[in-house]
């Protein structure tokens, strides 16, 4: 999971490199789509950082 900047905007989604180097922009959130950002528009995505989390039992 990255958070991103996309044409101005904040997401946090997670990121599939695809064939001719563009990328799948992947929610979590079923009510959103995946949205394709391809090499020519890479100059509106900024990747901000990466989140980490682990949920579970510590025994």
């Amino acid at each position: 999971m990255f958070p991103l900047l996309v044409h101005g905007e904040r997401r946090i989604k997670r990121v599939q490199p695809v064939a001719g180097g563009a990328w799948l922009l992947i929610s979590d959130n079923p009510r959103y789509e995946k949205e394709l950002i391809k090499p020519q528009d890479m100059k509106d995505l900024e990747i901000l950082g990466r989140c980490e989390i682990r949920i579970g039992r510590v025994l």
